[in-house]
């Protein structure tokens, strides 16, 4: 009975110990917190809030589709634009300059190296009484013959004319070549106003259209002419109210009515400026309810359509018409006009028995919304083609390159001539 109960509690005592180990090792007592050297630095980004949430989670799923970018639109390209080349590609051979002229007035005439003494590259026109710079010389070009000779003011049209070749004496191929030619370029300039316009000669020969020289004084020479006068929708066309002028009559007007336009005569007087077109006319032996009218394609962009007429009613009343499209000032393309006159200013006076009239045309006549991209077209961003017509005492009379026969579009009629930016 002794050895039982000593037994019993010897297998008591190694529970006990048991126990005691186990509640030892449970973590309770406090433990010792290390030097601070001996703690790793902390080498992620991760945050030290355990909660946070993890910097690659997926994004909430949506379900817009991806936007596709819009193509970047090309740039309008003028189909009419001349490209000028580079002079020393056209292989010159020889060179002179020999006289320049303001009215008619010899101002040098001899070799290049006394022009610039003598008028320092610039005509003086300040007083406005100057209405025409003559520039004469001769050019050969080993690359062929000239086709055409004239003349570009600024960034303006190109103006080419038969008249301003002259006969080539034998001495002057012997100095410039077998394809050597002279020339005489009369520039008109009554319309310039302000300081520092360029007046450049402009050769065409089969590989492209070339500046004479421009490095050359004077192949390229400055004209300065009076400070330009405000606009002023009055019945009064002044001096320098307008950068451009255009005449219409006997001498140029071709027909597609078999008639003679006779002793009438249109002059047209353009000038763009602060958004909008200024015309002005002065009308000569023209009778009530003709028409005068300017026939646009704006910046090219109405190329193989018909043109946007706009036509001015002269007599007793003065309408003011457009023809063939819609617009942004107007929306109706009856053929036969629609009548804006209430909706640009306009004037009109009978002056010595010769009908003046002016017009503002707003940017928005121009921008054309039936034509896809014509109606981006901006005023002074772009060219402005245009073409003189006129309706008068019956017969139909215009000064492009071809008359209408049975086409009356852009291409066919030719309004690239002339354009005013």
């Amino acid at each position: 009975m002794k050895k039982a109960i000593a037994i019993l509690l010897s297998m008591l005592l190694v529970l006990a110990l048991v126990a005691g180990c186990t509640k030892a090792g449970s973590g309770e007592e406090p433990t010792k917190a290390p030097d601070e050297a001996t703690i790793a630095p902390n080498t992620t980004d991760a945050p030290s809030d355990a909660t946070a949430a993890p910097t690659d989670a997926p994004e909430a799923p949506t379900d817009e589709p991806t936007a596709t970018p819009e193509p970047t639109p090309e740039p309008f390209k003028d189909p009419y634009a001349i490209e000028i080349l580079d002079y020393d590609e056209a292989e010159p051979h020889a060179f002179s300059f020999d006289t320049i002229k303001q009215n008619g007035v010899v101002l040098t005439d001899g070799g290049v190296a006394g022009y610039r003494l003598e008028i320092d590259d610039t005509i003086d026109g300040k007083d406005g009484k100057t209405y025409e710079v003559t520039l004469r010389g001769w050019v050969g070009f080993d690359d062929g013959a000239i086709e055409k000779v004239g003349y570009q003011i600024d960034d303006g049209p190109v103006v080419f004319s038969d008249k301003f070749f002259e006969t080539t004496q034998q001495a002057v191929k012997d100095a410039g070549g077998e394809f050597a030619q002279r020339f005489t370029v009369d520039v008109p300039v009554g319309t310039l106003a302000g300081e520092g316009h360029e007046l450049k000669v402009v050769v065409k020969l089969e590989s492209g259209y070339f500046y004479l020289n421009p490095d050359a004084n004077p192949f390229t020479l400055l004209y300065d002419g009076p400070a330009a006068e405000e606009h002023a929708i009055d019945g009064t066309i002044g001096a320098t109210e307008y950068s451009v002028k255009y005449t219409l009559d006997k001498s140029n007007a071709q027909t597609w009515t078999g008639s003679d336009m006779g002793a009438a005569k249109v002059d047209y007087y353009l000038d763009l400026r602060g958004g909008a077109l200024y015309v002005g006319c002065v009308a000569e032996n023209v009778n009530a309810n003709d028409m005068i009218q300017l026939n646009f394609n704006p910046g090219a962009r109405l190329e193989a359509t018909t043109g946007l007429f706009v036509s001015f009613q002269v007599g007793d009343t003065f309408k003011v018409l457009q023809h063939n499209h819609k617009t942004g000032l107007k929306d109706d393309p009856n053929p036969a006009g629609v009548d804006i006159t209430d909706l640009v200013e306009q004037t009109i006076v009978n002056a010595d028995g010769k009908l003046v009239f002016e017009v503002k045309l707003p940017e928005t006549l121009f921008q054309v919304t039936d034509v896809d991209g014509a109606a981006d077209f901006k005023l002074g961003n772009e060219k402005l083609y245009f073409g003189m017509f006129g309706v008068i005492g019956g017969g139909g009379y215009t000064n492009q390159s071809a008359a209408p026969g049975s086409s009356w579009n852009c291409v066919d009629l030719g309004i690239h001539e002339y354009f005013i930016k």
